[in-house]
């Protein structure tokens, strides 16, 4: 998707919904300072144009039992397509798997993931990431702090 030139109200509409997806409309339109059904329309325009691309809710891993983070830098060799696609899809069916980054530079993929402990980690490692076929090397980084930014400025 092209970088899409954004009005006043829309910058301030996907900023609200970025901090609160589940502020009213009424509250949304308030903050907007348009009416609640032109409100609603822009929202609407702003999805159809792939700008907002859904809605979730924030869950604490350490609620849901899984407190410890790591990323994995994994290698591939040969890096064709086929061995590309099948990694992916083998990493993102596990459930510990929180997010799947292709990089550049020394390493091949960033897998960040979610598990309880540090025994479940390493079983993870070893026995589905470091034993599929292609995975020349992998490394383990935990995780000891994370904070992600929830709101995302249009570049200007």
């Amino acid at each position: 998707m092209k970088n899409q030139s954004l009005s006043r109200s829309e910058q301030v509409i996907l900023r609200e919904l970025q901090q609160d997806g589940r502020t009213t409309k009424r509250a949304l339109s308030e903050a907007v300072q348009l009416a609640p059904s032109t409100t609603l329309d822009r929202v609407r325009d702003l999805e159809a144009r792939g700008v907002i691309t859904g809605y979730h809710a924030e869950v604490s891993l350490e609620a849901v039992g899984r407190p410890m983070q790591a990323f994995v830098s994994i290698r591939v060799r040969p890096k064709t397509q086929q061995v590309v696609d099948s990694l992916m899809d083998r990493l993102w069916e596990l459930p510990e798997t929180l997010g799947i980054y292709i990089v550049s530079g020394d390493v091949d993929f960033m897998v960040h993931l979610g598990v309880s402990d540090t025994q479940s980690l390493r079983s993870l490692v070893l026995e589905n990431i470091a034993n599929v076929e292609g995975v020349v090397d992998e490394t383990t980084s935990l995780i000891f702090e994370y904070r992600r930014k929830h709101v995302v400025e249009p570049a200007s």
